[in-house]
């Protein structure tokens, strides 16, 4: 059963939705009790759902929470800053330098609920989320007893020649990119734009698309700051996996068209090679955005058996 509550990063309030299993609203519907008795001290493992750049906590994450608690696991979802309906400063999603505290506070927030399991919180995430669960596992949250990683970029700024944004666009991006720095350090707010038409790898129709679905899908995110792009660059999963101490699932979709499958091998090679608890596997026939792919039930039911053991 979800219940919607808020969290706080630097007293900046993040719409969050928990989810924990067996429980229901009671007839006055003042608390949530368990199925069939009282409370009674119950502790479940808990996991924190990171979801993608410029997406939102409820995007495929709410199908997500009822597998896990299918098995008896709590998870909570939460909207990083800049990012849902209620989005404080939205679009400057400053993915490197502000949502780790984000996803730090979320871990805070779960062990400060009476029913978590403080000793088997998990983390998950997809795309921007998979990168801050890479992130987090290997940047010192020892808190973090396992984790997941879907849809992944290893490192976002690769070279010239392996640049995500194709190659032929990286001199124009790299030279947008710097002139608003700039620009907005002398004279304030950073330039908002389309977050597809940036990249330059897809047509116009991909753009329009990408605003309509802002308009049309609640806490989506059609455009983001170029503040946020330059800060984004800084996001290096590869680099924090080699930290990674706890067990870790790299996840990736063989249909990935945004993320390159090689991009989930180099994260998983770059796990120490003395961390004994390490998996790794493609799914055919699933996209990049796994928890709204049509095939996301298989994926699900790999992790929440992963929780299961590691967790």
């Amino acid at each position: 059963m979800d219940f919607e509550t808020k969290l706080y990063s630097a007293g900046i309030p993040l719409a969050a939705t928990v989810h924990i299993p067996g429980w229901k609203w009671n007839p006055e519907g003042a608390v949530k009790v368990p199925d069939g008795d009282a409370f009674s001290g119950a502790k479940y493992p808990m996991v924190v759902f990171c979801h993608g750049g410029s997406r939102h906590r409820n995007d495929g994450f709410g199908r997500f929470a009822e597998v896990l608690a299918g098995y008896g696991i709590a998870s909570i979802r939460f909207d990083f800053r800049g990012c849902g309906e209620q989005a404080h400063r939205r679009y400057a999603l400053l993915s490197a330098s502000e949502m780790p505290y984000d996803a730090k506070c979320a871990i805070d927030f779960c062990e400060s609920l009476p029913f978590v399991d403080r000793a088997r919180i998990g983390m998950t995430g997809v795309s921007m989320g998979g990168i801050m669960t890479v992130r987090m596992a290997g940047g010192g949250e020892d808190r973090i007893k396992s984790a997941v990683t879907m849809s992944a970029v290893a490192t976002v700024l690769k070279g010239r020649s392996g640049h995500h944004f194709g190659q032929e666009n990286y001199e124009r991006i790299e030279s947008t990119l710097r002139e608003d720095a700039r620009i907005s350090a002398a004279t304030g707010p950073s330039r908002i734009v389309n977050r597809i038409s940036l990249m330059g790898r897809q047509g116009p129709e991909v753009a329009d698309a990408n605003v309509l679905d802002e308009l049309t899908v609640p806490g989506n995110n059609g455009y983001i700051s170029l503040e946020g792009f330059r800060d984004g660059n800084k996001r290096n999963a590869a680099k924090y996996a080699r930290n990674v101490r706890c067990p870790m699932f790299v996840v990736h979709g063989e249909e990935d068209g945004l993320v390159p499958v090689q991009d989930a091998y180099d994260i998983f090679n770059a796990l120490p090679a003395d961390n004994p608890n390490k998996r790794i596997k493609i799914y055919p026939g699933v996209g990049h955005n796994i928890p709204i792919d049509r095939n996301r039930e298989t994926v699900f039911k790999d992790i929440a058996d992963w929780f299961v053991e590691t967790l």
